[in-house]
């Protein structure tokens, strides 16, 4: 799967909600370092994700599902401190 596929996980595709869930998963850095950008293959096929990389679209994935109700198992633990903060 792309890196976009694994955010919408199956949701229609808005660019809005897009941009503003990369913005607050801080992945703008991570999607730049790639040549496909948010088009990339990860897992067996593609690139491998840092443990930090695999948090943030973790978060991405949870945040655009734009549900009622998170419940998150310190998901900052992988991240840096900026991004944490």
């Amino acid at each position: 799967m792309t890196i976009r596929d694994n955010i919408l996980f199956g949701k229609v595709f808005d660019q809005k909600m897009y941009d503003h869930v990369i913005y607050a998963s801080c992945l703008q850095s991570d999607l730049q370092m790639f040549d496909g950008r948010d088009q990339t293959m990860v897992g067996e096929k593609g690139i491998t994700l840092s443990g930090g990389q695999k948090a943030r679209l973790a978060l991405a994935r949870a945040l655009y599902a734009d549900s009622d109700i998170y419940i998150l198992d310190d998901p900052i633990s992988a991240v840096d401190a900026k991004v944490g903060k």
